[in-house]
């Protein structure tokens, strides 16, 4: 891994190692906690004789789960767990690519590897790598999100049974 001044590289991957095990363990425990109160929700409008809008036990905590889950603590896990794996496979595809344009631009001792603009290039495409994953990550997000829970519940009722 590059070091630069004795930091090395590897603790920023580390950092953001904690950062995805405190997201992750959010996630997790959130996902847990709405599970408990779905079946908290159902159990109190059975009591009451409120209405679950014909559906079944089932169909309605599924529905309750999709409406109420933490997806975003789950999602910047993901996407930072994305970021962390493919960063060495992104140093080693962005080395090649830079290499194959250095042979290809006759070995220009601007384009030398290691210098400055080899330097500046790798940390550019890294960076603009990272905005790339981070743009997807954001926008499966968005594009998922649930609508309001009447939605989910009239589309866990158009669902074909289960």
């Amino acid at each position: 891994m590059p070091v630069v001044h004795g930091i090395s590289f590897v603790w920023a991957l580390v950092i953001l190692g904690v950062i995805i095990a405190i997201y992750g363990l959010r996630a997790a425990l959130g996902y847990r906690s709405v599970a408990q109160d779905a079946q908290d929700d159902y159990d109190y409008k059975i009591q009451n004789a409120m209405s679950v809008h014909g559906l079944s036990k089932d169909g309605y905590l599924r529905a309750y789960r999709r409406f109420h889950n933490p997806r975003a603590p789950l999602y910047v896990a993901a996407t930072l767990s994305a970021i962390v794996l493919l960063t060495p496979v992104l140093f080693v595809i962005i080395s090649f690519l830079l290499e194959q344009l250095y042979q290809i631009t006759g070995r220009s001792r601007v384009f030398e590897p290691g210098y400055l603009v080899w330097q500046f290039s790798i940390y550019m495409m890294i960076l603009g790598a990272w905005a790339g994953i981070a743009y997807f990550g954001a926008s499966t997000y968005h594009r998922r999100a649930p609508g309001t829970l009447s939605q989910e519940i009239a589309k866990e009722i158009d669902a074909p049974s289960r």
